[in-house]
């Protein structure tokens, strides 16, 4: 429609252009978060709880996700923790020694981040997908 010499369109060409404008850098982490949030619990759930210690802070307690430069959102041990070291050994194992001599056995490592990589996959494509359709609803009017 032309209105006093400029063009007036909030349908299909103005909605092309909010979608390539991109993802906004708030757009980008809430997507991000939300699937990251997805394997945050998942990778919870599987570390094992120990309720014999009297802890400040416990593995479980220090999952977080960290918004990155780039918008990515990353799930990691809490630093102030200081259990990612812990987690390390109970995720991957270690060997025993005794005396700096490698006479001891190797200890399994549970693997619980590997397990909640793989349980949580499908979980967060979804979750990923969706979030973008929200974002690209929004952007070309829709609801």
């Amino acid at each position: 429609m032309i209105d006093g010499g400029k063009v007036n369109d909030d349908g299909f060409t103005s909605s092309l252009d909010r979608l390539a404008q991109g993802f906004s850098s708030d757009e980008l982490y809430k997507a991000n978060s939300k699937t990251a949030e997805v394997f945050k619990n998942t990778v919870t759930d599987l570390i094992p709880k120990r309720s014999d210690v009297e802890e400040k802070y416990h593995i479980r307690d220090s999952v977080k996700i960290e918004r990155k430069k780039n918008n990515a959102a990353t799930v990691g041990i809490l630093k102030k923790s200081k259990k990612a070291y812990v987690a390390r050994f109970i995720n991957d194992g270690w060997d025993s020694s005794w005396n700096g001599k490698r006479n001891g056995h190797k200890v399994q490592g549970l693997h619980f981040w590997e397990k909640a990589a793989k349980q949580a996959e499908e979980p967060m494509n979804t979750v990923m997908k969706e979030e973008v359709k929200k974002i690209i609803n929004k952007k070309a009017g829709g609801n």
